[in-house]
């Protein structure tokens, strides 16, 4: 695990030594055990390692035999010992034992069509030095992150926005179309980042420039296709093997290895899994919450799971005390973030470091088994649809609209109000109504007129029109899944994975995205998956003499924390001081009373805001404290 960074200059101006070496200091944490660089003319790039494989002889930058060929990489090749020795077969040799070195002679053997043969997750740049080419390519979900600018004829590349700003020639503007697509999903979705002129390179995408020009591909495309002639037993049996496979593929290391547990199904299969391949006890991680919003604690889950697998399990427990926990996770996103789970996250990884150095996470389950409740939600709505219109209009009067939310903070009235406000809608437009915080009136109500003046700025709830037009996936369900495997992953939950783990310089795997495995759950119908009564009925099916049946069958609760709750208690003091009169005048772009009155509404008990008011949050603050260098 490492990071990256680089320089390639078209115009052939040298690039400069100390360019590299500050681009790398600004990512240290995502490798703190070595460094390296190669810097010859026009071309730089460097590294920042985190010794997982071939832990002495693994250094980067690494090279083919001529040393004509050289390639920093972020991430794990899981096939690398196959791909070795089928390229040893065609008569390249190898100097290390390390998975890095693989990309350098798949480039050889097969040119820039290699990255269609690794399994694993990565971010890399190579570059040939005789054909003047630098390539940079990215995993097929975006497990690991890429980000690149084009600024004055010279294309510069890094793992994260931060080390673009140690260039000393390097400026931006704030991209406020980003700002618009921060507001509705409260992360950032790629290509945008909140930079004008640095964008992200999509997953399964390279980048190859060469003769001063650009070109970005996409090499692999998920596809939801059924296979219906196959029986659900059937359908079980192929996935456990996958997933059996994908586990222990995942355990290839040189260092200590462990696993966050939860206590839900992917999280406890995994786990599972881990304890039958190891001859020794996992290390599993738990964490959870006590006093106020005890509700969302998963650790008595996760400790029958730990026992029946006889693991050496840790916990952590969670508290209101997080005032100093803002400022480090506006410094890990480098831009606007508001997945809160983001809290927990960064304890669990910082816990968990302390005994391993890779753990493997159960994240990307409940995208290809279908595991989420707005799932069911939209089946749900599609017979809503189908009730008589006087029906339909007493569920939707708006007395239900206004009742106030339940005491504990959980979110489950809020839920039914936004089910109920988007049930009638197109299953595009409901699905992004689902998924989004603020509405597009909601938008135009918070930020001034000044700030989205004469900017083609578009809709962000287009994005998930784009997925189910594209005709990639067959119903509904398949749909959805899309949808949340092309934006919700990759923006969110792989974004947050990746900068709390590696600030703590911890590497996380995540099985479940193994692509093999993902190929064959996007052929399994989605009957199999979800229906309007449960989710991951075949995950249950095909993993029921693995896990007990009070893990297989237990509500879901999701890895986070009681926000509502804790933004009307410990946290509204931080809250009002944030997002205070005097400072959103001094930001300028967000309507004063608008903000007040979602406070008010929250504080009061009348609606559970908690999305909306951690965004603006980390909005606010990042605007005050995260920004880097701009022209204006």
């Amino acid at each position: 695990m490492c990071g990256v960074v680089g320089i390639l200059d078209v115009q052939g101006r040298a690039v400069a030594p100390a360019w590299i070496d500050s681009m790398n200091d600004a990512i240290v944490h995502r490798g703190p055990d070595d460094s390296g660089s190669y810097v010859k003319g026009g071309i730089g790039i460097g590294m920042r390692r985190l010794s997982i494989i071939d832990v002495a002889g693994g250094h980067q930058p690494v090279y083919n035999e001529d040393k004509t060929v050289y390639a920093v990489f972020n991430g794990e090749i899981y096939n690398h010992l196959e791909l070795r020795k089928d390229l040893e077969k065609a008569g390249h040799r190898f100097y290390t034992h390390s998975d890095s070195e693989t990309l350098v002679h798949l480039y050889e053997q097969y040119g820039v069509e290699g990255v269609t043969r690794l399994r694993g997750m990565f971010a890399y740049a190579l570059w040939d030095a005789k054909a003047d080419r630098l390539m940079l390519a990215r995993d097929r979900f975006g497990i690991k992150p890429l980000f690149y600018s084009f600024v004055d004829g010279r294309l510069v590349f890094a793992s994260e926005l931060k080390a673009f700003f140690r260039l000393p020639w390097f400026f931006s503007d704030v991209n406020r179309a980003a700002v618009h697509r921060f507001l509705a999903y409260l992360y950032i979705p790629g290509p945008q980042t909140i930079y004008q002129n640095i964008v992200e390179l999509p997953p399964a995408h390279t980048l190859i420039c060469e003769d001063g020009r650009i070109a970005v591909q996409q090499y692999w495309r998920l596809q939801f296709r059924s296979q219906p002639t196959v029986s659900l037993e059937e359908w079980e049996e192929r996935f456990l093997a996958q997933f059996r496979e994908s586990v222990k593929s995942h355990l290839i290391s040189d260092v200590p290895l462990g696993a966050f547990l939860s206590g839900g199904i992917d999280s406890s299969a995994i786990v599972g899994v881990m304890a039958q391949e190891s001859s020794a006890p996992v290390l599993t991680f738990s964490i959870g919450h006590e006093g106020k919003g005890a509700f969302q604690d998963e650790r008595a889950f996760a400790r029958i799971v730990a026992e029946r697998f006889q693991t050496k399990h840790h916990e952590f427990v969670v508290t209101t005390d997080i005032k100093d926990l803002l400022p480090k996770l506006i410094a890990c996103f480098d831009q606007p973030f508001a997945d809160s789970s983001a809290i927990p996250n960064y304890y669990v990884s910082q816990m968990t470091r302390q005994h391993v150095t890779v753990a493997l996470s159960g994240l990307g389950g409940d995208e290809i088994g279908g595991g989420y409740e707005r799932y069911l939600g939209m089946l749900w709505a599609e017979l809503f649809g189908k009730l008589p219109p006087a029906a339909r209009g007493v569920l939707g009067q708006k007395w239900i609209h206004l009742l106030p939310d339940v005491a504990t903070g959980h979110p489950w009235m809020s839920r039914l109000k936004r089910f109920l406000a988007a049930a009638e809608l197109p299953s595009p437009a409901r699905y992004a109504a689902f998924i989004t915080a603020f509405s597009e009136q909601e938008r135009t109500d918070l930020l001034c007129r000044d700030f989205t003046a004469a900017q083609n700025l578009g809709r962000p709830e287009s994005l998930v029109r784009d997925i189910f037009d594209s005709g990639d996936a067959d119903g509904l369900l398949h749909n959805l899944l899309l949808s949340d495997m092309q934006l919700y992953l990759p923006g969110d939950l792989l974004t947050l994975t990746d900068r709390v783990s590696m600030s703590h310089s911890l590497e996380v795997r995540v099985p479940f995205l193994d692509h093999p495995l993902v190929e064959l759950m996007a052929q399994i119908p989605p009957r199999y998956k979800t229906s309007l009564w449960s989710k991951k009925i075949l995950f249950k099916g095909a993993l029921r003499k693995l896990l007990p049946s009070s893990i297989l069958h237990r509500k879901k609760l999701g890895f986070s924390v009681p926000l509502g709750l804790w933004l009307r208690t410990d946290l509204k003091a931080m809250m009002c001081d944030t997002l205070s009169p005097h400072i959103l005048k001094d930001i300028g772009f967000l309507n004063v009373t608008e903000v007040q009155r979602i406070v008010a509404e929250h504080v009061g008990g009348q609606a559970n805001h908690e999305s909306k008011l951690w965004g603006l949050i980390n909005l606010v603050s990042w605007w005050r404290d995260g920004r880097r260098c701009y022209k204006n």
